[in-house]
């Protein structure tokens, strides 16, 4: 271990995260210990911490009160699971409704404001408590220590920035202190992916974390230059945020040499599942549980349905049988790596393309996220491109939506885009699915797709 590993194993990370007030690091050695615990250990505690949960949210949140007396929940019975089952599903719109009815103001460090809507294009806005922040922080640490990437190892991020630059240098120089370095997933393009080819080689990381098609993209344009061997000291990509397909695991792998492991989660929940190194998806059950339904009734391991969450570690804005909008499958089989922890499976799921911009460069979609997320009243979006400098945006809104707002949008547009793009904004009442079924919030007819492709090999 170098220097600059250690101090920011030892001293500056554990500062960090001391002064941010997030309990990361006693999660991460209790994930550690549990690791290597035996299933029933595993089991019992997330049973016990399930039960936990559903008191506290019966005493504390009314919401959750109101919703245990109609459906008959009784805190004392034996088995929290079968509880759990009584209840109705929780949506968005039932968080969006409900929200001050579902928080707790008076938790530890305070309510924190955030939005979703990255990857779906359904928007919430929500709060998360520093123990929610810390819990996927703890899960990565341990799930990427599988892969022989340690904590205090150089991390790069290929994702997206903040719009507004106010204390970018300042996050900069914290990132370096942390062996992190963030570029731009809304500047691709060849320029710009040939300056973060060279970003990533002069800085030398073990571990790439990005979206799917953005390093995609980045290993497609790699291969053309590199061979796997100038990786070398790579050993994980990390694939999240969107659906992943095999197409793009093999051109990250055969591009850079090294492990590609998927991470589901959600903004809402946070970290929900890992992949491990012999492939498994496990679900981070002490922190979170993973119900597969049907009509909210939970179908038999194995069959497919939709993903409902119960956050189990949080309680500013606990989420109780949540519904992610995701389509998955509880796995019975247990995993040849030995992790206690159980599987599950991702049948299909979001997708984010490009857009194209004017000057050649490419955009993740995620950046229209980015403009809207913000944005109160808007309850489901979808952004067309038609052409590099026309977009066509479709709205679901709510009775908080102000019509200022498209202004705005337009504003932003511009000052992301140029000056000249233009922007036309159709408020509506329903944004139905793609015929081919994928939950796609950005659709270009001008950007190329990097979900699917032929895998061009690395040079010898």
């Amino acid at each position: 271990m170098s220097l600059s590993q250690w101090l920011v194993k030892h001293l500056t990370y554990p500062g960090h995260e001391w002064l941010r007030g997030r309990p990361t690091l006693p999660y991460y050695h209790e994930m550690l210990r549990l690791s290597r615990a035996s299933d029933e250990a595993v089991g019992a505690l997330t049973r016990r911490r399930l039960r936990d949960l559903l008191c506290f949210a019966a005493d504390r949140l009314p919401y959750y009160r109101q919703q245990f007396e109609h459906c008959g929940v009784d805190l004392r019975a034996q088995d929290p699971y079968a509880e759990l089952a009584k209840l109705s599903v929780l949506e968005k719109a039932n968080v969006r409704a409900n929200l001050e009815r579902l928080a707790d103001r008076d938790v530890p460090g305070g309510l924190i404001p955030c939005g979703s809507g990255g990857t779906s294009g359904d928007t919430l806005h929500f709060f998360i408590d520093r123990a929610r922040q810390a819990q996927p922080l703890a899960c990565r640490l341990l799930m990427q220590e599988l892969f022989g990437v340690r904590p205090g190892d150089r991390r790069v991020y290929l994702w997206g920035s903040p719009i507004e630059s106010r204390g970018s240098r300042l996050k900069r120089y914290r990132d370096r202190l942390l062996n992190e370095l963030l570029l731009d997933a809304f500047d691709l393009g060849p320029a710009a992916t040939d300056a973060h080819l060279a970003a990533i080689r002069a800085f030398k990381p073990r571990l790439l974390y990005a979206y799917p098609s953005a390093a995609a993209y980045l290993a497609q344009r790699a291969a053309e230059r590199f061979a796997p061997r100038h990786f070398r000291w790579l050993r994980l990509v990390v694939l999240t945020g969107e659906e992943v397909t095999p197409d793009q695991v093999a051109q990250v792998r055969e591009t850079f040499g090294c492990a590609v492991a998927a991470e589901y989660g959600s903004r809402e929940v946070g970290l929900i599942a890992h992949e491990c190194p012999r492939g498994g998806l496990h679900i981070m059950s002490p922190h979170v549980h993973v119900e597969v339904a049907a009509a909210g009734r939970a179908v038999p391991t194995g069959e497919v349905g939709e993903v409902l969450c119960t956050t189990l570690t949080t309680r500013g804005l606990p989420l109780i049988r949540y519904r992610l909008g995701d389509v998955g499958a509880l796995v019975s089989e247990p995993c040849a790596c030995g992790l206690p922890f159980p599987l599950m499976r991702i049948e299909g799921g979001r997708t984010t393309g490009f857009v194209m911009l004017r000057d050649g460069r490419l955009c993740h979609g995620a950046v229209s996220s980015s403009v809207l997320r913000e944005e109160p009243g808007i309850v489901e979006f979808k952004t067309f491109q038609h052409a590099t400098g026309r977009f066509e945006l479709l709205l679901v809104v709510d009775e908080r939506f102000d019509h200022a707002t498209i202004e705005r949008i337009r504003q932003r547009y511009r000052a992301l885009f140029g000056p000249q793009v233009q922007v036309t904004c159709r408020l509506v009442d329903h944004i139905p699915p793609d015929p081919s079924g994928k939950r796609r919030h950005v659709v270009s007819e001008v950007a190329p797709n990097y979900a699917s492709f032929e895998v061009a090999r690395p040079l010898d």
